[in-house]
């Protein structure tokens, strides 16, 4: 009985095989040729490259925000330094006018700097010579060339960097009042005890050599003296107007006192440049200063600037 069960278990099982395989055969075959199959397929690829287009978007994307974010903060940048440029304009602006430095001055502000250093003095009615006296003093205090000219260097002292004058003098100099004139300047300088005391303007001789050239001292001190005009021979009084003299006389002991002096004048014009005949011309108000308080007998010493270098005394 079992032998003739196993003669049809053999068979059976092989034919069971042989359906298992033709049904796996077809099922295979069905599949591949399935269009969903390969459309899948086809989208996954699809997919992957969306997804690559899309990563390289992405990348594009960053470069326009990373543009977009320089373009921010170039603005921002240039925003600030308006603001900084702003603020400085504004601290600028709030500087004083006389702290700011200026590279063009004007005859206001000329005068105001003259009348706070105290040169300028209200003396006469025609304002123009009272500025001119007021530059013609500055410049006697600076040892400058005084011409009444505001110049670049009278200029930049005025305005800018006025200096402390120091003159140098011989050791034996004498101590008191002394008086030394410098031709070359324009400029009477009174010491005291060795040390400076007033600097003031003048006018010397029409020609350098008008003026004499030594040591003197004071001989004579008059007030109102009369002139004598030895071109007419006529004597014009003392204190009046007309007078070339002005109101003081300051006789050097050269031919008794009388020939050579230290004066006012009746044009006030005239002091800064060459004007005499030989005689020192002072600023009216200047010379009846000097008048009251230099005593007789003090030293005068009358020279250019060569000249009184020899002699010790150095005037910068």
């Amino acid at each position: 009985m079992f032998k003739k069960f196993s003669s049809y278990l053999i068979p059976i099982s092989i034919l069971l095989l042989l359906c298992f395989y033709v049904a796996y055969k077809i099922s295979y075959k069905t599949f591949s040729n399935n269009p969903s199959n390969t459309n899948s397929n086809n989208n996954t690829t699809e997919i992957l490259i969306n997804s690559k287009e899309k990563h390289i978007s992405v990348g594009s994307t960053t470069d326009k925000n990373n543009k977009v974010e320089g373009t921010k903060k170039e603005a921002i940048i240039n925003e600030e330094k308006k603001q900084l440029a702003t603020e400085k304009q504004k601290k600028e602006n709030s500087i004083p006018e006389k702290t700011k430095e200026k590279t063009h001055y004007e005859y206001k502000d000329f005068f105001e700097r003259l009348k706070e250093l105290g040169f300028y003095k209200t003396e006469l009615k025609d304002e123009n010579i009272n500025f001119r006296n007021a530059v013609l003093r500055f410049q006697s205090s600076q040892n400058i060339s005084v011409d009444g000219i505001i110049g670049p260097e009278t200029t930049n002292l005025l305005m800018k960097e006025k200096k402390q004058t120091t003159d140098t003098l011989p050791k034996d100099f004498s101590s008191g009042y002394c008086i030394v004139i410098n031709k070359d300047t324009r400029i009477l300088t009174v010491y005291y005890n060795k040390s400076i005391h007033k600097k003031y303007p003048i006018a010397v001789g029409r020609d350098p050599s008008f003026t004499p050239n030594g040591k003197f001292t004071l001989a004579t001190k008059l007030i109102d003296p009369a002139w004598y005009n030895s071109k007419t021979g006529n004597t014009i009084a003392g204190g009046i107007p007309q007078n070339p003299l002005g109101k003081r006389w300051l006789g050097l002991s050269f031919k008794g006192g009388s020939t050579y002096g230290i004066h006012g004048n009746n044009n006030p014009w005239s002091i800064g440049t060459n004007a005499s005949l030989g005689c020192i011309r002072m600023i009216n108000t200047d010379v009846e200063q000097l008048f009251d308080y230099i005593p007789m007998d003090s030293p005068i010493w009358i020279g250019d600037s060569k000249l009184l270098n020899s002699w010790g005394v150095v005037q910068k």
